[in-house]
């Protein structure tokens, strides 16, 4: 009896540290949360969501405009790194109740671009997971920072609830 009692006990302990060593769901910022105050992110690995670009000279995740508005262009560079750039948490979740709330704000002043030729690819709803880097000098009239990641996996696409 007291062996099972303790095989109880130990049980539970096992499961409450697994519930508290589990990694939080991660709160994705906007393109335009990151711009408004990059030396507040400078150096820290985020959830970027936004409208992912893709064309020959390079790819960036971006909003038309701020609400409130922003000095800083609502432009992120992405430069991938699969050396070195950042990796998710283990146990890597979105809040999905910030995500639809941010995301729906987005899609109200961001539009995806329209082509005549090529693919739709070229400009989706994503959420990157990457470090933002300040950039330096006239770099900052192109893009607020850059955001470095490790490569396609860490690119989750989204799609407009119909």
């Amino acid at each position: 009896m007291l062996r099972a009692i303790l095989r109880y006990l130990c049980a539970g302990l096992l499961a409450s540290t697994a519930t508290f060593s589990a990694d939080p769901p991660v709160e994705p910022l906007t393109v335009c949360e990151v711009a408004r105050d990059v030396p507040a992110q400078e150096g820290k690995n985020v959830a970027v969501l936004g409208r992912y670009s893709f064309r020959s000279h390079g790819r960036w995740i971006s909003e038309d405009v701020c609400q409130p508005a922003t000095n800083a262009v609502p432009q992120l560079t992405m430069v991938e790194d699969a050396k070195d750039g950042p990796k998710p948490p283990d146990n890597f979740e979105l809040d999905a109740a910030a995500l639809r709330r941010k995301f729906a704000a987005l899609e109200q002043h961001t539009s995806l671009g329209k082509f005549r030729f090529g693919t739709p690819d070229y400009d989706r709803w994503a959420v990157v997971y990457g470090r933002v880097e300040a950039r330096k000098a006239d770099d900052t009239k192109k893009a607020a920072a850059n955001l470095i990641y490790r490569g396609s996996g860490v690119i989750v696409f989204l799609k407009p609830e119909q």
